[in-house]
């Protein structure tokens, strides 16, 4: 699968979208970002779970009836584990935690993700 050129981020979180926008610039791609009832034309989709879960369910579920192939990140706080269950089962791909989306984005590019520790 090749890198996706538009990723979509369902957020109000400044700290989010500097996270996400800067691990999507690294491969070129460009980052678009959402509120609920704004839901773009993209190649991925991250959605911010951390406020406003159920309207953002809501989206996930209506994103995954509308693009059944598009690859949909959840994510929120590791404590969450209902909320997590909660997404998946709307549809969302995976559902990670917060500090794991910019090594998720990567993933999702097929990119290297960087070790922490350096070694």
């Amino acid at each position: 699968m090749p890198a996706p050129s538009r990723v979509a981020l369902l957020s109000d979180d400044l700290m989010f979208q500097s996270q996400l926008g800067a691990a999507v610039r690294s491969w070129g791609g460009t980052l678009l970002t959402a509120r609920s009832g704004d839901l773009p034309d993209a190649d991925a989709v991250f959605v911010d779970l951390n406020r406003e879960p159920e309207p953002r369910l809501g989206a996930i579920t209506r994103l995954r009836e509308a693009h059944p192939t598009t690859p949909i990140v959840a994510f929120c706080h590791h404590g969450e584990k209902r909320l997590r269950e909660q997404a998946m089962s709307c549809g969302a791909s995976s559902c990670v935690t917060n500090g794991a989306i910019q090594a998720t984005a990567l993933r999702l590019a097929g990119l290297p993700v960087p070790q922490e520790g350096g070694g």
